[in-house]
Parts: C-alpha cells; sequence; structure tokens
C-alpha cells in the first residue's frame, strides 16, 4: 500500500477516521468532520511558546527551599519532562501513520507539535533556568525506576500498536480486528495518559504556586494543562465515537476488561509515584501524599466515567477545589477574547458525545 502518497483519486467523505484507503493530498477544503477541524483552529487559538516565560524569579526561589522540597520540585518535573516524551511520539508514530481522514490527521500534527516543540521546550527551559546541572537532571531521568514504571503500562500499549501498523504496511501476519483492538487499547491509554497520569503532576506544580513560589512554573504548566484538557477532549470524543460504530464496536467490546485494568494499573501507579514523591516527608500547603490519592481517585471517577467505564470509586470528592483557577486562561489569541478557553475547546466537539463527558468537564469551566 502506499504509505505517505496514495495516487487514487480517494473520496474522502467515505473514508474512515482510521485504516482507510490511504493518504494523498491534505483535502482541508473538504466539509468533512468539521467538529474535529474546529477543535484544531481553536488549538492554534491557544498557541503559544516556551520562549514566553522568565524563570529568573524561580531559579531564586528554588535555591531557597530546603533539600526535600527540591527534591520534590525536581522529581515531579522530571516524570513531567518523560511523559511529553511518550505523548509526542504516540501521536506521531501510532496514530497518524493509521489515520485517513485529513481532518483528524491535521489534529494530530498540531497535538503532536506541541508535545514536542513546545511542553518538551518548556521542561527543558525550566530545568536550565535552575541552580542545577541540567545534564545530569535529563540523565537521571531514563534510569529513574519510579518514573519508568509509572509510564509503562502505557508506553507497552502504544508499542504493540506501533508494530501492528508496520504489519498492515508490510501485510505480515496482519489481522484486521486484532489491529482494530490494537487501536482501541492505544487510545484508551492516550487517554488515561492525558487526563490521569499528567493530571496529579500539574497539581503538585501548582501546590508550589499556591505556596507563593515557583509562578512563572507555575504559570508555564497551567498552558501546558489547558492544551492537555484539547487533547483529552480529542481522546473521549474518538472513543465514544468509534466503540458504538458498526466497525469498531466488536473491537471495543472485546477489550472492555483490559481497558479497564489499564486505568486500575496506571492508578496503582499513581499511588505508588506519589508516595516516592512524598517519601522525603515534604509538607506543602494545600497539598499531601493523602490528599493528592483523593485528587487522584476523584479525577478518575470523571475520567471514566466520560468514556463509559465503571469507575473503582464512586463516592469521591475533590479536596483541591482551587485548581479550577489555574484552568482559566487570561491570554489567549482574539477569536478567544470573549470566552474562557476550556468553553471554547468544548464547543467544538462532536456533539455525539454523551452527557458524561460534558459532566466530566465542568470541573474545568465553573
Amino acid at each position: 500500500m502506499n504509505q505517505l502518497f496514495n495516487k487514487t483519486n480517494i473520496n474522502f467523505a467515505e473514508e474512515p477516521l482510521f485504516l482507510g484507503t490511504g493518504r494523498n493530498i491534505c483535502r482541508l477544503d473538504l466539509n468533512i468532520e468539521q467538529h474535529i477541524q474546529k477543535q484544531t483552529d481553536n488549538a492554534l487559538g491557544l498557541m503559544w511558546f516556551a520562549q514566553d516565560f522568565s524563570y529568573k524569579d524561580d531559579a531564586k526561589d528554588f535555591a531557597q527551599m530546603d533539600t526535600k522540597q527540591q527534591i520534590l520540585f525536581l522529581k515531579n518535573l522530571k516524570f513531567q519532562t518523560l511523559l511529553d516524551s511518550v505523548a509526542a511520539r504516540s501521536v506521531a508514530e501510532v496514530f497518524i501513520p493509521i489515520t485517513t481522514n485529513p481532518q483528524l490527521e491535521s489534529w494530530w500534527y498540531q497535538h503532536a507539535f506541541m508535545e514536542n516543540n513546545v511542553h518538551s521546550k518548556t521542561y527543558a527551559e525550566i530545568i536550565k533556568a535552575l541552580p542545577v546541572n541540567a545534564k545530569e537532571v535529563f540523565d537521571s531521568i531514563i534510569i529513574d525506576e519510579n518514573i519508568i514504571k509509572r509510564a509503562e503500562e502505557v508506553v507497552k500499549l502504544f508499542e504493540e500498536c506501533a508494530i501492528y501498523n508496520a504489519r498492515r504496511l508490510l501485510d505480515f501476519e496482519y489481522d484486521l480486528f486484532t489491529h482494530q483492538r490494537k487501536i482501541a487499547l492505544a487510545l484508551y491509554a492516550l487517554n488515561v495518559l492525558e487526563a490521569v497520569l499528567f493530571k496529579s503532576s500539574f497539581i503538585t506544580s501548582f501546590a508550589f504556586k499556591e505556596n507563593g513560589i515557583m509562578n512563572a512554573v507555575g504559570d508555564a504548566i497551567k498552558k501546558i494543562q489547558l492544551d492537555e484538557i484539547g487533547h483529552y477532549a480529542m481522546s473521549v470524543s474518538l472513543i465514544n465515537r468509534l466503540k458504538v460504530d458498526p466497525e469498531w464496536a466488536a473491537s471495543f467490546d472485546s477489550i472492555k476488561v483490559q481497558a479497564r485494568q489499564l486505568y486500575s494499573d496506571c492508578i496503582e501507579a499513581d499511588y505508588k509515584w506519589i508516595d516516592h514523591l512524598f517519601e522525603e516527608g515534604v509538607i506543602l500547603l494545600g497539598i499531601g501524599s493523602d490528599i493528592l490519592k483523593q485528587y487522584v481517585d476523584d479525577n478518575a471517577r470523571r475520567v471514566m466515567n466520560s468514556i463509559g467505564l465503571k469507575p473503582f470509586k464512586k463516592d469521591t470528592f475533590n479536596p483541591c477545589t482551587w485548581d479550577k483557577k489555574y484552568i482559566k486562561s487570561s491570554n489567549v489569541q482574539t477569536a478567544m477574547k470573549e470566552k474562557s478557553s476550556a468553553n471554547y475547546l468544548l464547543g467544538s466537539l462532536d456533539t455525539s458525545t454523551p452527557p458524561e463527558f460534558w459532566d466530566s468537564l465542568k470541573q474545568y469551566i465553573s
């Protein structure tokens, strides 16, 4: 098959989102999948760059922290660095090669650009600005078992899908149903990465700002979180759409148990990470080990409800209601001046998205 450019005349109005005839011209002129195109446009309206922030005052704050706080801050930042590397590659190497709808392909390229060229660059600029040996910090990430274990479940599913993508391209021991199952699990992995694993790390960054320190870092992470809300929203929209598609329903139905286990494993990994994060006994106003675990439980319940998976805990609550201030954007492009950024992103979603999804995002708006 022609992976990069299919010379045949393709009717993209009849092409599926994934595993269609192939790709040729980027037909963004067509009036198809406009909710996806609109969300891409909205995300581009939020465009920002790593160079928008200066961390001079944050470097002074870091130098004045006690050693335990410095360790906690760096642990959290190192994990964010790794997770954005995984997120960028999952989009570029897992989803783009199998996407056969021009609008969704455009979305993925925007998504990958932000993860790799803005988010990862931002983490790098923060680390370089601190009074630490930046090279040693980066080198330590890949050998830190606590960081690697927290991400290994999603990485495994991304890699399995990427390998099966290659089988399709090479027509080597290929089975469509198996491939659909791999893609479905990869979408769940993307969802849990964007909506669960990132979320607990963001609230930890915001806790420093709540304590009056690392303010520019908090502002930069706020921008990153706003981007991730859009990424999360798209993953929810794709999962909820495909699982009722006659061509995909059986694949999604066959992995229900495995999908729910993925969330269980990632939540458990989050618990272990939180214990590791606070093992030095750090106390920050507004957050600690027990509070952060409650935050993870509440967030996981909302996320799982949004994609039709039964949550593990029903009676949860958000112990960090102050997190809502970090969802609002005060510096957005012209197209968004009269709307909250979260509402702007929500307005672009497929109207077939179920009510549970809107409920899961109310925390970002009110």
